[in-house]
C-alpha cells in the first residue's frame, strides 16, 4: 500500500500539468476564434477542463495569454540557444530566421493582438534580449569567421524579423510564390561580406529598448532626437 500512496501526487501533479498545457493550447485556438471577448470558461470548455481545475491554474483569461505569450517566447529562445550551437554561423543564422517566421506567421493576427493587448512593453523587451543575445552570438562568431559582413549587429535583426514577417502576409506580394523564402534568402545573401560598407549604423541596445517602448505605449512617432 505504502508505493501506491508514494506514488500518488506524483500522477496529481503530472495530470495538473497535462491540463495546464491543455489551457493554454486551448487559449491559443479561442482568442484566434473570439478575440479577447473570450472568457477563461470559454476556453476551459473548449479545452475539456472542469471551470474549477481551469481557475485553480490562472486567476483569470488575463493570466492565460500571458501564459502563451511566455510559452511562444521559450519556444523562440529554445530556436535561437539551437541555432546558435549550429557549427556554420550562416546557416544558424538562416536556421534561427526560418523558424522564427514560421512561428510568427502560424497565426499572426493572434500573436499581434495578445501582444498588443498584454504588457506588450515586457514581451518586446523579452525578444530583444533573445535577439541580441544567442544571435549576436551568431553574428560575431561569423564575422569571425569572415562569413558575415562586419558593419552588422545583432541588433539589426530586431529590424530585419518584422520586415521578413510583413511578407509572408501572402496579400502584399500574392503573386510571387514562396515570398518568406526568396526575401530571406535575399536577406542572408545581403550578409555576406562584399567589401562596400553599409550607409548607417545598427541599432545600439539602448536605441532598441527606446522604439520598443514608443512602439508598445502607442507612440508611433519617432522618438525625440535625445533619445536617439
Amino acid at each position: 500500500m505504502e508505493p501506491r500512496a508514494a506514488a500518488e501526487p506524483r500522477r496529481l501533479r503530472a495530470d495538473a500539468a497535462r491540463n495546464r498545457q491543455r489551457l493554454i493550447d486551448a487559449a491559443e485556438e479561442v482568442f484566434a476564434a473570439r478575440g479577447l471577448d473570450a472568457t477563461l470558461d470559454d476556453i476551459a470548455r473548449h479545452a475539456g477542463v472542469n471551470v474549477a481545475t481551469a481557475y485553480r491554474h490562472f486567476a483569470n483569461k488575463h493570466e492565460l495569454a500571458r501564459a502563451y505569450l511566455q510559452e511562444t517566447l521559450d519556444r523562440a529562445v529554445a530556436m535561437a540557444e539551437e541555432a546558435a550551437r549550429v557549427d556554420d554561423p550562416m546557416a544558424g543564422l538562416a536556421q534561427f530566421l526560418e523558424q522564427a517566421l514560421e512561428l510568427m506567421a502560424a497565426n499572426r493576427g493572434l500573436f499581434d493582438m495578445l501582444i498588443n493587448g498584454y504588457d506588450a512593453e515586457w514581451f518586446k523587451d523579452q525578444m530583444q534580449g533573445l535577439i541580441t543575445g544567442p544571435i549576436r552570438h551568431l553574428v560575431v562568431r561569423g564575422q569571425q569567421a569572415g562569413v558575415i559582413r562586419p558593419d552588422v549587429d545583432g541588433t539589426d535583426f530586431a529590424v530585419l524579423l518584422p520586415m521578413l514577417s510583413s511578407v509572408s502576409d501572402r496579400g502584399v506580394v500574392a503573386c510571387v510564390p514562396e515570398p518568406t523564402r526568396r526575401y530571406l534568402a535575399l536577406v542572408l545573401a545581403g550578409l555576406r561580406p562584399d567589401g562596400t560598407p553599409l550607409p548607417g549604423r545598427p541599432p545600439t541596445d539602448a536605441e532598441l529598448r527606446t522604439a520598443v517602448t514608443h512602439k508598445a505605449r502607442g507612440q508611433h512617432r519617432d522618438p525625440p532626437p535625445e533619445q536617439c
